[in-house]
């Protein structure tokens, strides 16, 4: 978990393929679940979350 700014914080996972990353999802909301009654509405219909994913463009080793 990352911390990016005052009250705002991303949680980065990397998974094989999309299909791993679908099996995922119970436990990755399962996760949000534990600690979703501290968080704050975003506002703008988002709820507490701006879940985003998208390909990896640049791996450093």
């Amino acid at each position: 978990m990352i911390k990016t700014g005052d009250h705002s914080y991303c949680i980065i996972a990397e998974w094989k393929d999309m299909e791993a990353l679908a099996a995922a999802r119970p436990k990755m909301i399962g996760t949000l679940d534990s600690f979703r009654h501290v968080l704050e509405d975003l506002g703008g219909g988002l709820g507490v979350t701006d879940p985003v994913s998208g390909p990896v463009v640049l791996e450093l080793k």
